[in-house]
């Protein structure tokens, strides 16, 4: 059911940024830094003095070309020529929503579970707020938090009207829900408890500003591979090069929602086409067309751009600090994923990379406990040869001469970045763990032993690299 208001008139198009304020001082020093959107919630004082604070709040926000909401006042809003008031559930019981529609003012509902979103749209609300979406300070609730989905529950329920998302939000936790379908994100204790709330607004503004700024990076689209759900990231760009490479991480972070976080944070500058839960949960965070942000400074074979040649896909893992193995739901998620993309995108075998293979003195996810072995036996990737480790005298550091240049010489034939000086070098340990990690996984030592020089040469002889 959607509000049949908003069908007759263009959809309210809210700040991404929301702040909660409890008086008026808070507006003289925060809406000089840029707040367009902020709701007065007085609590607890005689009416003579929120009437004071109303009309304090509402001078301060025309002169800055913000948007006042009242709380729960709705009567004086009117008497003061404000056009927006946020109700409760029980505020719903004592107002007087025909007179509001009378006197021109907008109207924003709180909701906690279906049945009141059903009520708050029959009363045809400009805005519906859900929440607590994480668990809040502020005050205790007799609701559990709603979570992420909930948020996306919602909005496909309530089409074009605008999605207050509020509880528990960080900067962080804006840009998710923000991804997740809701149009504003709200907060209250975490800039006024803040130890610096000036700064704190300032990070607010800065992490919403994709979604206040440029909506065409921000909005949802159709998921390339067909298992996977939309979470858009705001972090993506043009393409400057073909889709010719695979690349697979780990996100390295103990949660899902940690990595989210930081994949859909603009301030964090970084992000990636897919992102696979543990459950096996497929998430597409930004079109393949668009060039993400997920191999930073890197190299393969020629290419220094590896960003817009590669597809990127982030397993949730906590990584090296807890090495256990992928779920199977997980892998088996991920080789569906990659069989997809390389079949529409024809991503040869041996453009199927670790993110060690393509930044090597940076990165070492997904790890030698990856398996490797499983996404080849599925067609994914490079057939592996697990041969038997051979216990010879191996190259390794301050080795140097012939040996050494032919070894490199190899590597760099097979795609790494690493310079032919004879010399047995930081770089050369760095590239040889990459390879062991993704062709060699029984021991990731950096030093060239007989099993590794093996691999390396079958596998350039077997492509005609030799």
């Amino acid at each position: 059911m959607a509000s049949t208001r908003s069908d007759e008139m263009e959809a309210l198009r809210l700040d991404p940024f929301y702040l909660i304020v409890d008086n008026a001082d808070w507006l003289a020093r925060l809406l000089p830094l840029g707040v367009k959107l902020v709701q007065l919630r007085v609590k607890d004082r005689p009416e003579s003095q929120v009437r004071d604070e109303i009309i304090r709040a509402r001078d301060l926000c025309r002169a800055a070309g913000a948007q006042l909401v009242v709380n729960d006042y709705w009567k004086l809003a009117i008497d003061e020529g404000c056009d927006f008031v946020h109700l409760g559930q029980e505020d719903l019981d004592r107002a007087d929503i025909a007179a509001l529609r009378r006197h021109g003012v907008q109207l924003g509902v709180s909701t906690h579970n279906d049945a009141e979103l059903e009520r708050a749209l029959s009363l045809s609300p400009d805005y519906v707020a859900l929440g607590p979406v994480w668990p809040t300070l502020l005050k205790q609730m007799k609701f559990a938090p709603q979570g992420l989905e909930k948020l996306a529950i919602w909005k496909k329920r309530i089409g074009g009207l605008p999605l207050v998302a509020i509880g528990g939000l960080t900067p962080n936790r804006a840009c998710l829900a923000l991804a997740a379908g809701a149009d504003s994100a709200c907060v209250v204790t975490d800039i006024l408890r803040a130890a610096d709330p000036e700064a704190r607004s300032v990070e607010w503004i800065a992490a919403t500003t994709p979604w206040r700024n440029a909506p065409e990076l921000t909005r949802s689209f159709a998921p390339d591979h067909a298992g996977a759900k939309v979470f858009p990231s705001p972090n993506h760009g043009p393409r400057a090069k073909p889709i010719s490479a695979l690349v697979l991480h780990y996100t390295g972070m103990p949660t899902a929602e940690s990595a989210l976080e930081l994949l859909c944070s603009p301030i964090a500058e970084v992000s990636a086409h897919y992102v696979v839960e543990e459950d096996g949960r497929v998430l597409q965070l930004v079109p393949e067309e668009r060039r993400a942000w997920h191999a930073g400074a890197s190299y393969w074979a020629g290419e220094t751009d590896m960003n817009s040649a590669s597809i990127g896909i982030e397993i949730v893992h906590p990584g090296h600090i807890d090495p256990r193995p992928y779920p199977p739901a997980q892998i088996a998620s991920v080789i569906a994923l990659s069989k997809d993309i390389c079949a529409r995108r024809d991503i040869a075998p041996e453009r199927v990379l670790a993110h060690s293979d393509i930044a090597p003195r940076r990165k070492i996810d997904p790890g030698e406990f990856f398996p490797w072995d499983a996404l080849a036996a599925s067609g994914v990737g490079r057939d592996l040869m697990m041969l038997p480790m051979r216990e010879e005298r191996p190259l390794e550091p301050d080795c140097a001469g012939e040996d050494v240049s032919r070894l490199q010489g190899q590597l760099a034939s097979f795609g790494y970045k690493i310079a032919q000086s004879g010399v047995y070098d930081e770089d050369t340990v760095a590239v040889v763990a990459a390879f062991q990690r993704h062709y060699r996984r029984s021991r990731v030592d950096g030093r060239a032993d007989a099993s590794t020089l093996d691999v390396l040469a079958r596998l350039l002889a077997r492509e005609g690299l030799a």
